[in-house]
């Protein structure tokens, strides 16, 4: 493959809540994956007056008026960080996709003329897609773009045509089904509990720990981290609790933190995926996972549940928790009859947090992405 052949191939796009991913059509995973956040350089915590030389932090950052991502989050302690999708900013994200486009080593004869692949969930709005749209052929003058769906992305990963996706991410879970190619808009559903909302019930943990007398403030970034490094999924977590009130120590962990203070960890490492499970524990008045997903798939009809059972893929980092596989699949069979419930399978694939970024560049790589794609009509080449 000739240089131009390279830098003129597709570039995928998977703008999430948490993680922002870019990268070449066929490649093996993305080139870019960032945090989806950004910091206005004078947007500090507290009042800039109070404390002397603050505005001298940001004298190399190159006059920028905003950083991007990991740039933006090493000054979470003095900036707000902000979540642009989370905002619908789209002016924000045009600069931030540009500051990360600038990183990809693009020829400057070939800037702008690759074709984008957005990735797009069902939940994807067509006003959300016009706007993108919008940025990118009359702001940026890309020449195609195509929005392809997350779910089939997905089932391309795995070689499937029929399946059960159930997508976990930072700001949505939801349950999509394929059956044979084939979608149904009855046959799935959005999840009202994400990984924003296991942050903070880990934060309501931790504070409202009986008996414990720490004095601790648990930023949100911070309380993120330790989630995703010490979440843990048990199959009986009332027996697990108890376990500990017995003075069982497997799951004590000590987490130290940078100004000499430590805090010690157990049953709150299970319990913060629970929600999945019992909304009703964050005040959530809506049915557990385990039943969502059972109702997806009873949409079909009865003679087409034995294929998709055995096809529910765990997709996105909400889905990395140790343990939830085998809990997930427990609780689903309850759903279903004997017979039936022997042939649930879960399926949780390695590199599941950039499942769908990876199956568009499967299709591409196949040859099969030649249908949908929209030209920008005033392209200039």
């Amino acid at each position: 493959m000739s240089n131009e052949e390279r830098q003129l191939r597709p570039l995928i796009l998977d703008i999430g809540s948490d993680r922002f991913k870019l990268g070449w059509a066929s490649d093996d995973s993305p080139s870019i994956v960032a945090p989806s956040v950004y910091a206005d350089v004078r947007d500090y915590i507290f009042d800039s007056k109070v404390i002397d030389g603050l505005e001298e932090l940001f004298y190399d950052e190159n006059s920028e008026t905003q950083l991007f991502g990991e740039m933006a989050l090493k000054y979470q302690n003095i900036l707000n960080i902000h979540e642009f999708k989370k905002e619908n900013n789209f002016l924000v994200l045009s600069r931030y996709f540009q500051f990360y486009y600038n990183k990809l080593n693009i020829a400057s004869e070939y800037y702008y003329k690759q074709p984008i692949i957005v990735i797009s969930p069902f939940f994807m709005t067509e006003l959300e897609k016009s706007k993108l749209q919008q940025l990118f052929f009359n702001e940026l003058n890309f020449p195609f773009i195509l929005f392809l769906s997350e779910s089939q992305a997905i089932l391309q990963t795995l070689q499937k045509t029929t399946g059960v996706v159930v997508n976990m991410g930072e700001s949505h879970t939801y349950i999509s089904s394929i059956f044979h190619g084939f979608t149904n808009i009855m046959a799935r559903d959005i999840f009202p509990v994400a990984g924003k909302d296991l942050t903070n019930y880990f934060i309501n943990l931790i504070i409202t720990k009986k008996g414990s007398s720490i004095n601790l403030y648990l930023e949100k970034w911070l309380a993120k981290e330790i989630k995703e490094k010490t979440a843990l999924c048990v199959l009986k977590p009332e027996v697990e609790i108890e376990s500990i009130k017995q003075g069982f120590t497997n799951y004590d962990q000590v987490i130290n933190f940078p100004d000499g203070s430590n805090l010690r960890i157990n049953l709150e490492r299970f319990m913060l995926s629970e929600p999945f499970f019992d909304p009703k524990l964050i005040r959530i008045d809506y049915m557990g996972l385990p039943e969502a997903v059972a109702k997806v798939i009873q949409s079909w009809d009865r003679e087409n549940w034995e294929e998709l059972i055995p096809n529910i893929i765990l997709s996105g980092a909400g889905s990395l928790i140790p343990g939830f596989k085998e809990r997930l699949k427990i609780e689903i069979m309850k759903y279903f009859s004997e017979r039936i419930s022997q042939k649930v399978n879960i399926i949780a694939a390695n590199g599941r947090e950039n499942m769908s970024w990876l199956g568009a560049s499967i299709l591409h790589s196949k040859n099969e992405l030649q249908e949908g794609w929209i030209s920008n009509p005033e392209y200039k080449g």
